[in-house]
């Protein structure tokens, strides 16, 4: 792959709880992990489905980075100021860069 096809900054970011020290309140946050520069796939599939009576539209999108053996598959990618689930992980050219299979939802009333 070339590199200089990865020409978009994105954010890796990952779930964590942390207590309040004044309230013992826990506090969910996602902190960033790495900021790596991604070559982004977006697929021109999607699908469109029914849950609890509310329409979601998920679109694909495909994330190619660096390798980076820390991103696990409960992360999220953040880009353009959406955020993206992990779906699956895969490693391409013998560990030097992974893919990530990532989805967005949509959710309409």
């Amino acid at each position: 792959m070339n590199a200089g096809l990865m020409d978009e900054p994105v954010s890796i970011q990952r779930y964590t709880e942390t207590t309040d020290t004044n309230t013992g309140e826990k506090l969910q946050t996602w902190a960033e992990i790495a900021a790596p520069w991604a070559r982004v796939v977006e697929l021109e599939t999607g699908s469109e489905e029914v849950n609890a009576d509310r329409r979601e539209n998920k679109q694909t999108v495909n994330f190619t980075i660096r390798y980076d053996s820390n991103i696990k598959v409960s992360d999220r990618v953040v880009w353009n100021s959406n955020k993206y689930n992990i779906i699956a992980i895969a490693d391409l050219e013998r560990r030097m860069y992974i893919k990530l299979h990532t989805e967005i939802s949509y959710k309409n009333d």
